[in-house]
């Protein structure tokens, strides 16, 4: 860890493109191993069923701004 000036804080190295690279990774690989695990969601009470087609998952940009989703 370095010091910033302020002798209380300290921050390490690359850390924001460490987080990066897990956040990627996560998206890329762990989610659709999640995914797989939940292929289909049954709701006995309602009768309804949802199914999640992995393969064709994807993740793009938001319609609305995130101030206005709030």
């Amino acid at each position: 860890m370095l010091r910033n000036g302020n002798e209380r804080m300290s921050t390490i190295p690359r850390f924001s493109q460490i987080q990066f690279k897990g956040f990627c990774r996560f998206i890329n690989r762990v989610l659709a191993e999640e995914f797989h695990k939940f292929l289909k969601i049954e709701d006995r009470d309602q009768e309804m069923e949802f199914q999640l087609f992995v393969e064709r998952y994807q993740l793009v940009e938001p319609l609305i701004k995130e101030r206005d989703a709030v």
